[in-house]
């Protein structure tokens, strides 16, 4: 897991042991899940010359009114962390868990943050209103097409992407960061061509529905195998409590 690299290597050594080794496949022909955003992130620091938490912080965080969302929780609001239970239903293990109160040696990019609900509604309000809320512009609406579009054609083989042991996105295409539903069924949970989602590594989800208009958000600490039904039954309630 991400956060895992994170915890254990600085941000050069992590990109000087990911370079040494080969490729699975050839690239553009294979879906799979990887460190694409870590290596994201430190690209961006590398052009901002900033640690990626605070470029997100002058860019991202304060201009949206994401007041409790950081790389590191601060003491003050270490008791709001919500934390997993002492054995998980399913192994009956004790699940991992590194509470987020002292720094990563990098900020990973795809898994080292930590927010609350309403936090991550203004971002997920932000992609539904195309790159903007309350007046604050954070993208282009044709970037924030471009991000939410399946970006994988014909030539690309998906088998991994749908059948992803943790999410509901058989039948799935795949944008730049989000997973994009291709069609109403085949997913085996209820949701509208267009929507897209994407979840946290502790069990957490969000998805953004353009054309119902709708935005949800899920959080909750349960790491292991369970997260899956937890994540199936929320998007079954949440939909089926359309009646219009």
């Amino acid at each position: 897991p991400n956060g895992n690299v994170a915890n254990t290597m600085s941000g050069s050594q992590f990109l000087e042991t990911l370079g040494k080794l080969p490729l699975h496949y050839q690239p553009g022909t294979m879906w799979d899940y990887s460190f694409g955003l870590d290596v994201t992130g430190l690209a961006v620091e590398a052009v901002s010359k900033q640690r990626l938490g605070d470029f997100l912080q002058a860019r991202l965080f304060a201009p949206l009114g994401m007041v409790d969302t950081a790389f590191v929780v601060p003491s003050s609001k270490a008791a709001r962390i919500a934390r997993p239970l002492p054995l998980d239903p399913e192994t009956r293990m004790p699940p991992s868990f590194r509470e987020p109160v002292k720094a990563w040696q990098f900020d990973c990019g795809g898994g080292c943050a930590s927010g609350t609900a309403m936090d991550y509604t203004r971002f997920a309000l932000m992609l539904l209103n195309k790159g903007t809320l309350e007046g604050t512009r954070i993208l282009s609406r044709k970037t924030v097409e471009y991000m939410t579009a399946d970006h994988l054609g014909a030539d690309v083989n998906v088998e991994r992407l749908h059948n992803f042991p943790v999410e509901h996105i058989a039948g799935f295409g795949f944008g730049l960061g989000v997973a994009v539903r291709r069609q109403a069924g085949v997913a085996g949970v209820p949701g509208t061509p267009g929507e897209f989602l994407w979840s946290g590594a502790q069990g957490t989800m969000f998805w953004v529905d353009p054309k119902e208009e709708l935005t949800v958000v899920y959080l909750a600490n349960t790491p292991g195998p369970i997260r899956r039904h937890y994540r199936e039954t929320i998007k079954t309630l949440v939909l089926q409590a359309i009646v219009d």
